[in-house]
């Protein structure tokens, strides 16, 4: 009898529990590269609402009954505010906010939402010798991979701005800010290199660059000079050959006539 009562008050307590405390899914919000992102949060709060990164108490966005304050690149409305409408603007999202967001009211967690930010595609075309750069975007950690007939390598990857590079590469890339630079291409050097995030296995940039091949040497004779020169000695050699035909032979016998008689 005792069992049964004991039993039944687990039970009792894991039917409260379950009932009491909600599963909260994380909410994406998806968007272009420096598009504006609205991340949603509704709930009335009697006292004051805020937004963090997720498990990071750093507050980038907070509202109360009298005014609203943000981080730049973070807005919250206090007129939305005072209706429960508790979202966060953000008004060009770019790689460096591309994270979980945690919005509270009066201290208690409302729901998570996760901003995500669709990958960039670029074109480069170089020559032989010029230098290939590669935005990173992020200071964070971050894989550049170089993709050259369909196998993958990572060359280099960069740790809050720490870069490390393959023997290969180490003497030929550097790293300003958050910009990756490799030093005189070659025509090898061509294929799809993609900055990627190696954490949430999402890519940031892809990048398809093609190199020149190396035209052949000319000397410092213009090429128009040479095909002149080319086409006067053909001439000259097909006159000296064939000769002046009749017609033309008539032709200066006559302007000769006409000299001598001026």
């Amino acid at each position: 009898m005792t069992s049964s009562c004991v039993l039944c008050g687990v039970l009792f307590v894991i039917t409260i529990t379950s009932i009491t405390t909600p599963v909260s899914a994380v909410i994406t919000v998806r968007v272009k590269f420096n598009q504006a992102a609205a991340l949603p949060c509704e709930r009335t709060c009697s006292r004051e609402a805020t937004w963090t990164p997720f498990g990071n108490n750093q507050v980038v966005a907070q509202c109360n009954q009298t005014s609203c304050w943000s981080e730049e690149g973070f807005k919250m409305s206090h007129d939305e505010y005072l209706k429960g409408n508790l979202t966060l603007t953000i008004p060009a999202a770019d790689f460096s906010k591309r994270k979980t967001y945690t919005c509270r009211c009066d201290g208690k967690v409302v729901n998570d939402v996760r901003l995500s930010i669709d990958r960039l595609i670029s074109s480069v075309q170089l020559k032989p010798g010029e230098d290939l750069l590669l935005d990173l975007h992020v200071s964070e950690r971050v894989e550049v991979i170089y993709n050259h007939r369909d196998s993958d390598k990572q060359i280099c990857s960069v740790d809050r701005s720490s870069l490390h590079c393959t023997a290969e590469y180490t003497s030929r890339t550097s790293l300003t800010n958050t910009v990756l630079r490799l030093r005189g291409v070659r025509s090898t050097d061509g294929g799809v290199y993609i900055v990627r995030d190696p954490e949430e296995k999402e890519d940031l940039h892809v990048y398809t660059v093609s190199v020149e091949a190396p035209g052949p040497k000319r000397g410092g004779i213009p090429v128009w000079v040479i095909l002149l020169a080319v086409v006067m000695s053909v001439v000259w050699v097909v006159v000296s050959v064939i000769g002046l035909t009749p017609h033309v032979k008539r032709v200066i016998r006559w302007m000769q006539r006409r000299r001598q008689r001026s």
